[in-house]
């Protein structure tokens, strides 16, 4: 029996299947919106349904504006200088990209009507008036950006990743396209299939889980798990792809309902210091983290063993390692390297393992309590 109060928060149209993105006229159309902006991200430009979504919309609005970007990990300072492109008074605002074009779209969207420097909204609801609604574009499979009122930017100054955090750029419509992803080069792909399966584990075994975020979590777990193998050998599969967008949309649905965890912690100074994508370093420390959670008795992993597709033990604490067992057999396959093969030194680790720990509110949730020396030797094991 559920006994506890527990909240469920999607706000989100969301259409997923092949073609979808189609229908992004029409609701232009349905909305009345005359006046439109595209942020683009420069790496799918070429894919050929990008190019005719674009054209497309081109020819269904009065005024159309295209506005490329390649920061693959965005900064504060480049977010002030890029919302110097556009107008508030814009009736839509379309993102297609990867993770962090859609986080640079929601945060413009209320950027243009709140005037302070964007690191001044760095925190959470610090954002009041609201501002351009977005429509958001995948063309990776991971970061569940769509869903989400999370944006993460780098503090170039505090050397550090915090986000601009509100519900009020959360996008009102998401086109999951499988067409827009299948494009996405192998190690792109691996990535952000990573990125996904870090959401879905740590939201599952969060401590702030509920019964609603574990619904997400596990299948996206079971949807990552079984088709990311599938993109990466099979890049032309559609339905895997889709089953893919599908997982990572539940895995931030799981996320913003169930919260994280210490993996998501200990990526982000590496995207600061080492220019780490997050995928690649949340795929690195997954395994171990999620090992070093059940070897101090942390058995709620066993509650995936079911999705795994294979005999499992019976007892808790064996089906919680065959799940270890899983995510170490899809580290390899996905490719996710070694620390000292992304120039990080073995005396950089003290100083990384500190400022993963200041970022309280993810090791909080953490099913087991963590110390520096902890995190310390987590990093050395991926060194």
């Amino acid at each position: 029996m559920i006994d506890s109060q527990f909240k469920v928060w999607l706000k989100t149209d969301t259409r997923i299947g092949v073609g979808v993105a189609d229908s992004l006229n029409a609701y232009v159309d349905a909305k009345g919106c005359d006046r439109v902006a595209v942020i683009l991200d420069s790496g799918p430009k070429t894919n050929s349904h990008v190019q005719g979504l674009v054209k497309s919309l081109a020819a269904a609005v009065d005024q159309l504006q295209v506005v490329e970007t390649s920061e693959i990990e965005p900064t504060y300072a480049y977010l002030d200088e890029f919302r110097g492109h556009f107008d508030p008074d814009l009736d839509l605002l379309v993102g297609i990209g990867g993770g962090s074009t859609l986080d640079l779209t929601k945060a413009v969207s209320v950027l243009v009507t709140n005037p302070k420097p964007a690191i001044a909204y760095r925190g959470f609801d610090l954002i009041k008036t609201p501002g351009i609604p977005v429509v958001a574009i995948p063309t990776t499979a991971g970061t569940g950006s769509e869903v989400t009122p999370n944006a993460v930017f780098t503090d170039s100054q505090e050397k550090r990743k915090l986000g601009i955090n509100t519900e009020l750029y959360v996008p009102v419509l998401a086109l999951l396209d499988p067409n827009f992803v299948a494009s996405c080069p192998r190690s792109v792909a691996a990535s952000s299939g990573m990125d996904a399966l870090v959401h879905s584990v740590e939201s599952f075994a969060s401590k702030g889980a509920t019964p609603a975020s574990r619904v997400f979590s596990r299948e996206a777990f079971r949807l990552v798990l079984r088709n990311l193998p599938v993109v990466l050998e099979r890049p032309d599969d559609l339905e895997a792809w889709m089953a893919m967008q599908f997982g990572a949309y539940l895995a931030g649905a799981g996320l913003m309902n169930g919260g994280g965890g210490l993996t998501g912690a200990l990526s982000y100074p590496l995207g600061v210091h080492f220019k780490v994508p997050h995928g690649v370093a949340g795929g690195i420390f997954l395994k171990l983290v999620s090992r070093h959670n059940v070897d101090r008795g942390a058995y709620v992993y066993g509650g995936l063993a079911d999705l795994l597709g294979e005999e499992v033990p019976p007892d808790e604490a064996g089906r919680a390692l065959a799940v270890c067992d899983a995510l170490d057999e899809i580290t390899v396959f996905a490719g996710m390297p070694r620390l000292s093969e992304l120039g990080v030194s073995e005396k950089d680790l003290d100083a990384l393992a500190e400022e993963t720990f200041q970022l309280s509110g993810a090791i909080e949730q953490n099913p087991v309590e963590i110390t520096t020396a902890d995190v310390r030797g987590i990093m050395e094991s991926a060194y």
